[in-house]
């Protein structure tokens, strides 16, 4: 096909439109809260806020995801939805203004097709764009999380593994921490022993009597069972120490790669000598590995991004050590942006200038 002068924005907008044909605007300036609630304040340093004269804090469109999310909102159907154009984001490799385009697919319940179909789009994509042969490496933050939970540790803290699924170095000074950690010393000696023995229904009543000689209401902030509830929580973390035999799987897991064709068997592998059982998890897995066959791509159990609302698959195409392209699996976006229920959403995107730059 001869694309003549088209630019190439213009070629792989007009491609994708064509295999994701469903249509959303996403205007230039945003309001700023969705991306800071979604993403975090972290975001905030990295993206160009302005604010009107009646006080709405707006920004330079970052990303098309999150606009994208908010707009289906609205739609009762499935969709896919095409994009391209510029965006606008700090502190990152390349230019802070740099062309976008990509794909997102929401409302699909075939969640590991519309995977699939996402991850091919964006190697056809790729090949528009003269890069034919991209690195691939994929993640799965369902797997990790499978193998956090097997372990029985304290809630908080398997949800901070989780949470920093995608920062290896940090995941891995968790656990360490954990191994070497000591129990911390009491506070108050009286609610410190009641938690520590799990006693709610007597700590609940140590605390409402202490608001209530302290002429505190229950209605004015936190109750008395939300407290003793954390209360229990804290202790069970602070005397909680992992098993090295423990620390020993996590370690095991996050240093598996593999060939994605081969990685259900490394997969399964590991769980036997664990003794840990992936359920459905590798079920869904290995479906998609093997509609993915022959594709030539990597499967790194450490590989992530430290988002909130990604929820399983992840990807990322790179070319001579430069990330061009990457997506994954965010069903959890839609509830934080006032969905009632979540939304399967799987997407990808390729920034231009990285493209340009690989290519030199």
């Amino acid at each position: 096909m001869c694309w003549g002068m088209w630019s190439m924005l213009e070629i792989l907008r007009t491609h994708l439109q064509s295999i994701a044909p469903d249509e959303v605007e996403v205007p230039i300036l945003q309001p700023a809260d969705p991306f800071l609630e979604t993403a975090g304040e972290d975001l905030r340093r990295r993206i160009f806020i302005t604010e009107t004269t009646s006080g709405q804090v707006n920004c330079l469109r970052p990303e098309f995801t999150i606009p994208i999310g908010m707009a289906h909102l609205k739609n009762a159907k499935p969709s896919r939805y095409a994009y391209g154009g510029m965006v606008f984001r700090q502190e990152r490799r390349g230019a802070s203004e740099f062309e976008q385009v990509g794909l997102e697919d929401l409302g699909n319940d075939n969640t590991v097709e519309a995977d699939a179909a996402c991850l091919n789009d964006m190697l056809g994509a790729l090949i528009l764009a003269d890069i034919p042969d991209p690195k691939v490496t994929l993640g799965d933050q369902n797997l990790f999380g499978v193998v956090v939970e097997s372990l029985g540790l304290p809630t908080a803290i398997s949800q901070r593994l989780v949470r920093n699924f995608g920062d290896p170095e940090l995941v891995n000074q968790l656990i360490d921490q954990l191994v070497h950690k000591e129990a911390t010393a009491p506070n108050d000696v009286n609610l410190d022993a009641l938690a520590n023995a799990e006693n709610r229904d007597d700590l609940i009543a140590h605390i409402e009597n202490r608001m209530s000689n302290a002429k505190l209401s229950s209605k004015a902030g936190r109750s008395a069972e939300d407290i003793a509830d954390r209360m229990i929580a804290k202790a069970a973390e602070g005397h909680f120490q992992l098993a090295p035999e423990r620390a020993d799987i996590l370690r095991k897991f996050l240093a598996i790669e593999a060939a994605l064709d081969e990685a259900s068997k490394v997969l399964i592998n590991f769980a036997s000598e664990s003794n840990i059982s992936f359920g459905s998890a590798l079920d869904v897995f290995q479906t998609r590995a093997n509609m993915l066959k022959g594709r030539g791509l990597t499967y790194k159990a450490s590989f992530g991004r430290k988002l909130d609302y990604y929820t399983g698959v992840l990807f990322e195409a790179e070319v001579n050590g430069i990330s061009v392209a990457g997506g994954g699996r965010y069903d959890r976006l839609c509830t934080l942006l006032g969905a009632d229920k979540p939304v399967p959403a799987v997407g990808f995107s390729i920034s231009l200038d990285r493209v340009e730059e690989a290519k030199q």
